[in-house]
């Protein structure tokens, strides 16, 4: 016997949304945040700028031909990730993802400027900054993954007050050391017993902060992944971006910086049973592989905020059911959609715009 769904309700919907919030998730969060600031961000507005930009770098037939094929399925309305998938010349890869580190710095400089200086606001700041300032002390860590490469977050973050460390340590040059970018987070308190003064240790509330795509200020410096900020907007000749661009050709070069830029995030996905995904459109082959057994076979629960739904994520909430959509609805401009598959139909709600993750927090959340 089939049995029909219960409809779904506001009070429904608003009190699932609350108890999501009651244990900590792990964070995901896409281009859809930085989007928010500036469309330039957007998949959309960089093929057009690699279409612009790259052709006039091209010199071997390999190289033309396969961008040749990257040009016409673009023109034929493939998005870049799929359109991407055939290039395999690791000349035109590097072309390539200069680029696109060319352009994604000089709109990341520009957006990271107004949001040190308020005159914009990272929709998931204060959002990040609840999560952040709730962990219980014995659990003083929000494990937070982004295929972004630009710094808006961190900017955001340094702006906000919320610690955070993405397993780089030292000076100007920064290495990968987990150890030490870990101990940068412990405090120290003196206390005097019996006359003997004593040190306590204890690890501030923070966020560990997993670019699984690499960074505009990650590069390769001989053998090793360096953090340079200084060289982010203009990196010297002899440097590679460590960023890895969309198609098949990402999941080759992945392996060679798996342990930079992916174990750490697979292991907290891993862990965790909880996940909030924010502006995220569930286009990285690699990090679904984790999530969808997550949100599928464990029945993990998941939340995902973003203004625009696709067809991947209709496909994964109607196969999770503990999986909440809310968006950006189809009628008025100001119209919320919510949905969960265990529910009957779609929740709209009339002039409200949920889906602005600034918005959510304010009216789920409060404050």
């Amino acid at each position: 016997m089939v049995y029909a769904r219960e409809a779904l309700t506001k009070e429904i919907a608003f009190e699932a949304l609350k108890n999501f919030f009651r244990e900590k998730p792990v964070v995901l969060f896409g281009s859809g945040m930085s989007c928010a600031l500036d469309d330039r961000f957007s998949m959309h507005e960089l093929a057009k700028v690699l279409v612009d930009r790259v052709p006039p770098l091209l010199v071997s037939a390999p190289e033309k031909r396969e961008w040749e094929a990257v040009a016409d399925a673009l023109y034929k309305g493939q998005d870049l990730e799929s359109a991407m998938n055939g290039v395999l010349d690791q000349s035109l890869v590097e072309k390539i993802t200069e680029a696109t580190g060319r352009f994604i710095s000089a709109v990341s400089y520009d957006c990271c400027l107004k949001v040190v200086d308020g005159q914009n606001e990272w929709p998931a700041g204060t959002l990040l900054k609840v999560l952040v300032d709730t962990l219980p002390e014995a659990d003083p860590v929000l494990n937070v993954i982004t295929p972004n490469y630009d710094l808006v977050m961190e900017h955001a973050c340094e702006h906000i007050g919320i610690p955070y460390t993405n397993g780089f340590s030292g000076g100007v040059m920064r290495t990968v050391d987990w150890h030490a970018a870990e101990q940068s987070m412990w405090v120290s308190t003196r206390s005097v017993v019996s006359n003997r003064v004593r040190h306590l240790y204890a690890v501030r509330k923070h966020i560990r902060l997993y670019k699984v795509h690499g960074s505009l200020n990650y590069f390769t410096f001989g053998t090793k992944v360096v953090e340079n900020n200084e060289w982010a907007l203009n990196p010297p000749s002899f440097l590679q971006r460590v960023m890895i661009t969309p198609g098949v050709s990402k999941h080759e070069k992945l392996q060679l910086y798996r342990q930079e830029l992916l174990q750490r995030a697979d292991d907290a996905i891993e862990k965790e049973s909880r996940f909030l995904f924010l502006g995220y459109g569930f286009n990285d082959v690699h990090l679904e592989r984790y999530i969808r057994r997550k949100l599928i076979e464990q029945s993990s629960h998941g939340l995902i905020i973003t203004k625009d739904s696709n067809q991947r994520i209709k496909t994964i909430l109607d196969a999770a059911p503990n999986l909440w959509l809310v968006c950006k609805g189809t009628g008025a401009p100001e119209q919320t959609s919510i949905s969960n598959s265990r529910y009957a139909g779609t929740l709209y709600i009339e002039n409200s715009a949920l889906w602005d993750v600034a918005e959510f927090k304010k009216v789920i959340i409060g404050g």
